[in-house]
């Protein structure tokens, strides 16, 4: 007896991109606004419960932000600047 002759296509795996926890998000974001910091570029964010125009002096390692506005100090939570500044 012969085998059978398989002709099917072979199975294809799709990958999907993962989206990012709300964590990484808030990390990359960080990132970014850290990496325009060295480039001597100003960034400007909103904070939640202290609205907008905040400038970013300083992105901490240990998870807040250093912000100055109108001769007011703040640090700020990575959490607490919205996604998408």
């Amino acid at each position: 007896m012969t085998p059978p002759l398989l002709t099917a296509q072979p199975a294809r795996i799709h990958r999907r991109a993962v989206p990012p926890t709300p964590v990484e998000a808030h990390v990359r974001q960080a990132e970014r606004h850290r990496a325009a910091l060295a480039a001597h570029e100003p960034v400007v964010v909103e904070v939640a419960g202290h609205g907008r125009g905040w400038y970013v002096e300083h992105v901490c390692a240990d998870g807040t932000y250093r912000l100055w506005r109108d001769g007011a100090a703040l640090v700020a939570a990575w959490t607490d600047v919205p996604l998408g500044q």
